[in-house]
């Protein structure tokens, strides 16, 4: 449901989808497209003003569950978390491998598909930077990676819990980068002294 945040509690519009919707984010520029991931591996453009889906992208039958979408803030790009489902006898074993693809939003095509290395785990979270230059991603083995959007190519990464990855984001002066784990632990991490933890929390009892 789409909601009018200039009134309290107006729904502006609802959007109805045949399966699980599993991640949105909104084009940065205008704020007028949102972008839609399914578990069965479309990727859906609503536009606010049209109210209604424009453009039905897939991603391949091999990685068919869309886990996340994160629109750059300055290029008409985004990127999308999608994972290939497994036989696991719990929800991360059943995610898979991961695949990072870049999309273009003039041509609503596939650019290219970030490197992660052979039968990477399954990518839960990911984050720009402020110009979109850097793209974090978080995985179900914990750790975090760092991207150059520019060459296209993983600059870093380290291991930063021992669960699962729910969520990251980078800090305030993107000196930093929060990471919260699927076990409750909260970590803010140095991104000058790689690995260094600079405040942590646990936040289980909450979960």
């Amino acid at each position: 449901k789409s909601y009018d945040t200039s009134t309290p509690v107006s729904r502006n519009a609802t959007i109805y989808c045949s399966t699980e919707i599993l991640s949105l984010d909104w084009e940065c520029k205008s704020d007028r497209l949102l972008l839609i991931g399914t578990s069965d591996g479309c990727i859906k453009a609503w536009n606010v003003d049209a109210k209604r889906v424009v453009c039905d992208l897939n991603t391949t039958e091999a990685f068919p569950t869309v886990l996340d979408i994160k629109c750059s803030p300055v290029e008409p790009i985004f990127v999308s978390a999608a994972a290939s489902g497994g036989a696991g006898s719990n929800y991360i074993d059943n995610l898979g491998f991961a695949s990072l693809t870049v999309w273009n939003m003039k041509t609503w095509k596939a650019m290219t598909v970030l490197p992660l290395g052979e039968d990477p785990p399954a990518i839960t979270s990911l984050c720009f930077n402020h110009n979109g230059k850097i793209l974090a991603a978080s995985a179900v083995d914990g750790m975090i990676h760092m991207f150059d959007m520019s060459a296209g190519l993983q600059i870093t990464g380290w291991p930063a819990h021992d669960s699962s990855i729910s969520s990251i984001l980078f800090g305030p002066d993107e000196t930093s980068i929060f990471s919260l784990g699927s076990d409750g632990k909260i970590f803010e991490w140095s991104l000058q002294n790689q690995g260094q933890i600079l405040w942590s929390r646990d936040s289980s009892r909450y979960i």
